[in-house]
């Protein structure tokens, strides 16, 4: 028999037939394929359409292994998840540990189906991976096709039918008359590599000692698990432990003011954070103080490090015994007046002025204003009655925001002077946002309106109530 071992002559693996053209190839396809034989193949420089039904290739059974194997890997997540989850073994080695987290059952079956999916997913395409490979024999690191002096002209012009001789109807004298009649350009016998095939000696050393090696980690991971040790964990990746970074209010020696953290650079304004001037500012756009723009923006933003409880303000000049205390807001006695910007004498166009925001600015002047100005706004918050009772010597009673020299004041310098403060009253700027402050100039605006309000001022239908309550 051809595939009969010899010592003294070379093993023979089939036969290779060398045709000119596909239409020969089909041709000895079929031919081989009514004679039986099964293990054959065909090797093309293009493809050739037929050429799987011509050698009875059947369907490859690699989908159904693929199957198999996602349904295990799903079956095997949900169970696993299940016995850890909702099952416990006490004393067994190997346990469950449920784990209540509030109130939630131990097993329910959308919150496994990530793992679930995931395992379905990994055995499916290891059994894609590696069932391809073992259905076509690979890794083969010795093919004698390889070393047939024209064989390399399959990717050219040549197309070649292999016969294996391993094949149970496989007869070389039989079939090579056979294949004669379809007038290939050779026949050749296939021969096994002559060279040996046992593994090198320090191929088998260097095998032990990493099989040696691969057992290190879990006699270590063994060792850490029933030993105690006075040392930290070993951490392989240090990234979280040791980072290279400076922490807050920490000094540093790479910044001249030697601090760690670094202010904001004057004129950036954050993306999407970008107001119109006039809404932060409450001064007409144009004038000598909104020439830079962005570095108003970049104030608006800096905190108040210096802003301190009003109470806690001492006034600029204590005044004199028998004097009267200048509030803030009102024009000292030869004070020089910095001249006045232009403020805005309207709300911002992009504010919705409604009953909503007034509503916010009341409960906003009553957290920020009313502790000092009071709720009804005549200067006599609880901080100051306060400081009078305890007969604070340098207390300035806050200014009457009812004061016509106060209520004449454009809501633009209302608004500047929320946010910047003036004399002991602080900057609050920072604490509140633009929106809130626009929101507190409304509702103070709506209180001084009321204070000098006529009937005819006041929506009939509530006139129509308080004249039937008697006021």
């Amino acid at each position: 028999m051809a595939n009969k071992k010899d010592n003294a002559t070379p093993q023979t693996l089939g036969l290779l037939v060398e045709f000119e053209d596909q239409d020969q190839l089909l041709k000895a396809c079929e031919a081989v394929r009514d004679a039986g034989l099964t293990k054959t193949d065909a090797h093309v420089p293009f493809p050739v359409h037929g050429i799987d039904e011509a050698l009875g290739i059947r369907p490859t059974v690699l989908p159904w292994l693929v199957l198999a194997m996602g349904l295990t890997g799903g079956a095997t997540g949900l169970a696993m998840q299940y016995f850890m989850n909702a099952t416990v073994q006490p004393g067994a080695l190997f346990s469950g540990y449920p784990y209540m987290i509030s109130g939630k059952p131990e097993f329910s079956l959308p919150a496994n189906i990530p793992v679930t999916f995931e395992l379905t997913i990994l055995l499916s395409a290891f059994g894609a991976l590696f069932g391809m490979l073992a259905l076509n024999k690979l890794p083969n690191f010795s093919n004698p096709l390889f070393r047939h002096k024209n064989f390399a002209r399959a990717t050219n012009d040549r197309f070649f039918l292999t016969i294996d001789a391993t094949d149970p109807k496989f007869k070389a004298n039989k079939h090579r008359e056979m294949l004669e009649k379809l007038s290939p350009i050779t026949i050749d016998e296939l021969e096994a590599d002559p060279s040996s095939d046992q593994i090198p000696t320090f191929l088998k050393y260097v095998v032990i000692v990493f099989l040696a090696a691969l057992t290190v980690p879990p006699m270590l991971v063994w060792n850490a698990r029933n030993t105690t040790s006075p040392l930290p964990r070993i951490h392989p990746i240090q990234d979280m432990d040791n980072q290279l970074k400076k922490k807050t209010q920490t000094t540093s020696q790479v910044f001249a003011d030697g601090r760690s953290m670094r202010p904001r650079v004057p004129g950036s304004v954050a993306r999407g954070e970008w107001q119109p001037i006039d809404y932060l500012t409450g001064i007409v756009p144009g004038g000598e103080m909104t020439e830079n723009v962005a570095l108003l923006q970049d104030e608006e933003a800096k905190p108040a490090d210096d802003a301190q409880p009003a109470e806690e303000q001492p006034a600029v000049d204590a005044p004199a015994d028998g004097e009267p205390a200048a509030a803030e807001g009102a024009a000292v006695e030869g004070e020089d007046k910095p001249p006045e910007p232009d403020w805005v004498t309207s709300f911002p166009e992009t504010l919705d002025v409604d009953t909503a925001l007034i509503e916010r600015g009341q409960a906003r002047f009553n957290i920020y204003c009313a502790v000092c100005h009071g709720v009804s706004g005549e200067g006599n918050g609880l901080v100051s009655l306060r400081a009078f009772e305890m007969e604070q010597p340098t207390w300035v009673q806050p200014t009457n925001l009812h004061d016509p020299n106060v209520t004449k004041q454009p809501v633009g310098r209302v608004f500047n002077t929320i946010t910047n403060g003036i004399r002991k009253m602080p900057a609050y700027g920072a604490q509140i946002s633009p929106e809130d402050r626009w929101a507190i100039v409304l509702y103070l605006k709506a209180l001084q309106k009321s204070r000098d309000a006529t009937i005819q001022d006041v929506p009939q239908i509530e006139a129509d109530a308080l004249k039937g309550q008697g006021n």
